[in-house]
């Protein structure tokens, strides 16, 4: 060691070798002062060593003295297999030039190579948190210029709305979602890093000591560097799957934005993982032999290895769209489930690694951790104990309104959307989100409170079990469709981004079934959001003319109340999609094909003959439409029916065309609908955008998850 290391560099070893040492075999090398008296004449006496000797198993019974040539064999494997390279003084050009030419190997293989994807992510939240505080700051006619307003319009016309699949025909792909633009560019970005980093020279050669061949060399090398990989993407994963994430309201995205990131992230991981264990797989098989390989699976970091792996790939794999929606329950325990057993079997797994990569362990149980603290502080605050909860189920419009009573701690915001907890079912776990519809804000002199609405479209899962718990409880000779039952229902929130576009002079709201709670919660602010005497149009897409009838009820009312006072204009364009009752709402789209009216709108009084104006929005002869307002002279609200599905790109860019003519020059333009019709609605906002005369603020607000 004194030959080939300097004074610091030979203390440093020997502490390195020491660790090793006590790691490994729970042994201390004796101190190098009892051999640092040795002269050079003694050391010219001992054998040399070399690389032969090594490969003949030769044995010496006296001190050796080290062949140049097998230390630089050495010193080449140790820096190969640790992915590192000896940053000291270098004592001849050999090192110097080996150091230089392996710079970016260095920083692929070390542990250095772990910022770049941490890096990665870092810098796309800090791209969000720009944006989202840029857009805050403009947000104010004061601080909004013109050139900050064309840098906005460009990155949402061309990057943060459009999917990147343009047609109705390829809104999925093998039951993936097509995801904005930006979204797919970045998940694009995150994959090519990922490629790069597992496809970088390995530097594998002969002659290595730890190796017999160089094919079982790269196989481990390509094993180790897809698991270093794997467990770096570990913290990012776990942290934007979290519902109360910092970084929401850093980046101002939704929680569906970072839910993509992570299932994107998971799917990287499971291929990585899986590579990882049959690369290793394969080294040892072919290294060790199968006399040695197959005990392994004795060993307990090995067999949690193999636990941890398969959690990884199975949870990919039911957290496919159709499981989720076909088997939610399932999906939702074997995803929790082989979540812990992960984290369990890595932590039994990693340490044969060394302690740095176990630190990665802790970030995913304390972004865990923080988010069910979180769940839990505001279930406790919001909810209270001895609360009034009732839910009322209609038959024909399969919908059930809900209500809750809660503390007035912070005040409900539109586009809001609370996960609802039913505490009578054996699934007292699970959660699931709504948008809000409505709240009241109730001061007497017993109590003050808080009711929340909800308007809930049943499906499969928690809204059927709710539902048939209110049709367990129907009393005969009782119509269970106009009785609100007592319901044990607690929420959790609020959650959502805030979106406010104040200095709109208009605003157009396209919507599909159940997502009229998104115009329904506007409405409590719609004097503020319109400035000026500009109106207000909603185009409403729903199945059935009970579900608008249910809405009329409950609703309509409190909306003409809002507008009576103003001189905004309301329209409401109903288009009633189809009539039974079994349909579902991914029916609701902006498809050609339009069904014949139904004979329930045929009958309706209030049906008058269409304007020229209402014709211009249907596509075929076939559909017909009945135009005229709800209960003339009754409020400012202006209803229109239509039977069969809008094209919404056609009445969009109908809508900008008319606005252009009556010199209206900002429209804020909210959608919110199934998957087919969300993808429609960001189509639209991107043919309409290019419109240099009318500034668009768009929103497009969850429907489903």
């Amino acid at each position: 060691m004194r030959e080939y290391c300097s004074g610091d560099g030979l203390s440093e070893g020997w502490r390195g070798l020491n660790r090793v040492c006590g790691e490994d075999e729970g042994m201390e090398l004796l101190p190098w002062s009892i051999v640092d008296d040795v002269t050079d004449a003694e050391v010219q006496t001992w054998p040399i060593l070399t690389y032969e000797d090594t490969q003949l198993g030769a044995q010496f019974n006296t001190s050796v003295s080290v062949d140049r040539g097998l230390f630089q064999i050495g010193y080449q494997t140790i820096i190969k297999e640790q992915g590192g390279i000896i940053m000291g003084k270098q004592s001849n050009s050999t090192h110097t030039q080996t150091h230089t030419s392996s710079v970016f190997w260095y920083f692929l293989t070390s542990g250095i190579f772990r910022y770049a994807i941490l890096g990665f992510w870092g810098l796309v939240v800090l791209f969000g948190t720009i944006h989202n505080f840029v857009r805050y700051l403009t947000s104010s006619s004061i601080l909004r210029s013109k050139t900050i307003a064309r840098c906005q319009s460009f990155l949402g016309r061309y990057f943060a709305v459009p999917p990147i699949m343009t047609t109705r025909q390829t809104s999925q792909f093998f039951s993936i979602p097509s995801t904005p633009r930006l979204q797919t560019i970045i998940i694009s970005i995150y994959f090519i890093i990922s490629i790069v980093l597992m496809c970088a020279p390995y530097h594998a050669f002969s002659e290595n000591l730890y190796f017999t061949k160089k094919s079982t060399q790269l196989w481990r090398y390509i094993g180790d560097r897809a698991g270093a990989l794997v467990i770096n993407n570990l913290p990012v994963m776990w942290l934007f799957a979290t519902r109360n994430n910092i970084l929401l309201w850093a980046t101002g995205w939704d929680f569906a934005t970072f839910n993509t990131f992570h299932r994107w992230i998971g799917r990287a991981c499971a291929i990585l993982i899986f590579l990882h264990g049959m690369a290793v797989c394969i080294y040892q098989n072919k290294e060790l032999g199968t006399e040695v390989f197959l005990p392994l699976w004795k060993d307990v970091d090995w067999y949690m290895g193999v636990v941890a792996g398969c959690s990884i790939i199975l949870t990919t794999l039911f957290a496919s769209s159709p499981i989720r929606k076909v088997v939610y329950d399932l999906f939702l325990i074997v995803h929790q489930s082989f979540a812990v057993a992960c984290l369990v079997g890595l932590w039994y797994h990693l340490p044969v690694d060394g302690p740095d990569y176990v630190n990665f362990i802790w970030p995913c149980i304390a972004a865990w951790s923080f988010d069910r603290l979180i769940r839990i502080f505001r279930l406790l605050t919001w909810n209270k104990f001895a609360s009034y909860s009732s839910a009322e189920y209609n038959r024909d419009a399969n919908v059930i309104q809900l209500k809750t009573r809660v503390r007035q701690i912070t005040s409900p915001y539109p586009g809001s959307y609370y996960y609802v907890y039913g505490w009578r079912s054996l699934k007292f776990w699970e959660s699931h989100p709504f948008t809000l519809s409505g709240w009241n804000t109730i001061n007497t002199t017993e109590e003050s409170y808080t009711e929340l609405k909800f308007l809930i479209s049943v499906q499969n899962g928690f809204t059927s079990r709710l539902r048939s718990q209110l049709l367990r409880h129907e009393k005969p000779g009782i119509d269970v469709s106009s009785e609100a039952r007592k319901a044990c229902i607690s929420v959790e929130g609020p959650y959502g981004s805030h979106f406010r576009p104040w200095n709109s002079q208009t605003a157009l709201f396209v919507i599909g079934g159940a997502g009229i709670t998104i115009w329904s919660i506007w409405c409590r602010v719609a004097s503020m959001l319109i400035r000026g005497s500009g109106g207000v149009k909603i185009i409403w897409a729903v199945k059935n003319p009970a579900f608008y009838q249910f809405v009329y009820e409950r609703y309509m009312a409190a909306w003409e109340d809002v507008f009576a006072s103003t001189d905004i204009e309301l329209s409401l364009d109903v288009y009633f999609t189809t009539s039974p009752k079994n349909a579902s709402d991914d029916e609701i789209s902006g498809s050609e094909n339009h069904v014949e009216p139904s004979e329930s709108i045929k009958n309706w009084d209030t049906v008058i003959s269409p304007s020229s104006s209402s014709k211009s929005h249907i596509a075929t002869e076939k559909v017909r439409s009945e135009e005229g307002p709800r209960n003339p002279g009754a409020g400012p609200l202006k209803t229109t029916f239509f039977q069969g599905r809008p094209l919404i790109d056609e009445l969009v860019k109908s809508q900008i065309e008319t606005l252009q003519s009556s010199g209206v020059n900002h429209l804020a333009f909210v959608g919110c609908g199934p998957a087919t019709m969300a993808h429609d609605i960001r189509l639209s906002y991107v043919s309409s955008s290019d419109n240099g005369q009318v500034a668009v603020d768009f929103h497009l607000a969850p429907f489903g998850w």
